[in-house]
């Protein structure tokens, strides 16, 4: 009877050794799977903080490059004067998607509320780029004819507005990349946010 009653003490302070055993096994995983998900996501939310901090830095430089053109070449104040509001509302739409967005971190927010303010965020963000480009569209009626006019020879009138047209279109392939992988690293956060709670 006395030895029955060992077997079965030795027997729970073994299922009792293995429960702690595979307790912390557990614990040890669960750290290094939220280490990882902490490290990717960091990746994901540089690019949309790098994102930022270039628009910010290439619009507001954009701003003072066109003031100081018009003022140096002696512009005609009238299309500096649209040019740089065009710069000031593209600067106001990114600062203020990006201030909705907020600072995204693993654990410091509720899931729901991160991924929601995600999706507003990428919905905002086309919302501006497409905003953005109806706005250059625009412009465009007016600078071109400005620049033409510039030249007193109107083969380099031509020539310079032609310079322009490929620079748009360089500026909407650079866009589009760009627009792509922030877009992206919008879905990936979102994705992981969803696979792992």
């Amino acid at each position: 009877m006395q030895n029955n009653n060992l077997s079965k003490s030795d027997e729970l302070r073994q299922m009792k050794s293995d429960y702690e055993y595979l307790k912390a096994d557990m614990d040890k995983q669960m750290i290094i799977n939220r280490q990882l998900m902490e490290m990717v996501l960091r990746n994901h939310v540089s690019v949309l903080d790098s994102n930022r901090r270039t628009t910010v830095a290439g619009v507001s430089a954009a701003i003072l490059i066109t003031l100081a053109a018009s003022y140096i070449k002696g512009l005609d104040m009238y299309l500096a004067g649209m040019l740089a509001i065009f710069y000031v509302l593209l600067l106001m739409g990114y600062l203020f998607i990006y201030h909705r967005l907020g600072k995204i971190e693993y654990g410091a927010d509720d899931l729901l509320s991160t991924v929601t303010r995600l999706r507003k965020f990428k919905r905002n963000y086309m919302i501006v780029n497409t905003v953005s480009w109806v706005l250059v569209i625009g412009l465009m009626y007016f600078i071109f004819p400005e620049i033409h006019n510039t030249f007193r020879n109107p083969e380099r009138g031509i020539a310079a507005i032609t310079f322009m047209c490929v620079a748009i279109f360089a500026g909407i392939c650079i866009q589009y990349f760009i627009d792509r992988k922030v877009l992206r690293a919008c879905d990936n956060i979102i994705n992981q946010l969803k696979d792992n709670p």
